[in-house]
């Protein structure tokens, strides 16, 4: 049995979406303490190792050991749908193979479901990577401080001695980067390339529709000259 109740869905609602961001399918391992989840990116590049206590939440029961594993960013859309003054209620359905989400406030609940999808047996092992510090920074501070450098490259970080770790994730974040936009370009060649074509085609038929009007305006000119004359002759002889 699992069921968690939280009030202000907009934290929860925020770690999800920041799942969402780095993985598209999790395995949630859920206890008596606290949910948890390790997994990778499709691309293998970065993990996510997510551990949120129970006392977070308003309302935490669980009973025994639960996997649920679920597309992260299909559970996201039912988050979007919960308010803020809503209570949302989350709870698993073992027998239907459910997650049913409820969003309550006086007098009115919605109430939605998604599937269960079967959880994979591969596990994702713990990296052994040895910190020597650590920091505390606001994530929003930490994004600015991310987000202002790269917007004009990714090679101003590289004269900071940042470890040999977080130089190889940048050099592929940027292996990646590249591969997005040289996607995107032949993707915008493709659609040229297309619209060309179409283009040409288009005003090959409108050739030929001129040259067959062309071709039909001098076939009628002759037939009525040849009457004019005929006639003409047929009042002489007259």
């Amino acid at each position: 049995m699992f069921e968690v109740e939280v009030s202000g869905i907009e934290p929860f609602r925020n770690l999800i979406k920041a799942l969402d961001a780095v993985v598209e399918e999790g395995c949630f391992d859920i206890d008596e303490v606290h949910i948890r989840l390790r997994a990778m990116d499709p691309s293998h590049v970065a993990m996510v190792d997510f551990d949120l206590p129970g006392e977070f939440f308003d309302k935490y029961l669980c009973e025994g050991e639960s996997k649920i594993f679920i597309n992260i960013g299909e559970f996201l859309k039912f988050l979007d749908r919960v308010e803020r003054d809503e209570l949302a209620k989350i709870r698993l359905d073992e027998e239907r193979a459910r997650l049913v989400i409820q969003c309550i406030r006086p007098g009115h609940t919605r109430r939605f479901e998604m599937a269960i999808l079967e959880p994979l047996d591969e596990e994702v092992p713990q990296p052994k990577i040895l910190f020597k510090s650590s920091a505390r920074i606001l994530t929003q501070s930490l994004r600015q401080a991310i987000d202002d450098p790269t917007t004009i490259t990714l090679e101003v970080l590289n004269p900071v001695d940042l470890g040999s770790e977080l130089k190889d994730y940048l050099a592929k974040r940027k292996r990646l980067e590249d591969n997005r936009a040289a996607k995107e370009k032949r993707k915008a060649d493709r659609a040229k390339v297309a619209k060309k074509k179409a283009k040409a085609k288009t005003d090959a038929k409108k050739a030929v529709a001129e040259k067959v009007a062309e071709i039909e305006a001098k076939i009628e000119e002759p037939e009525g000259t040849a009457d004019g004359e005929e006639e003409a002759t047929s009042e002489d002889s007259v």
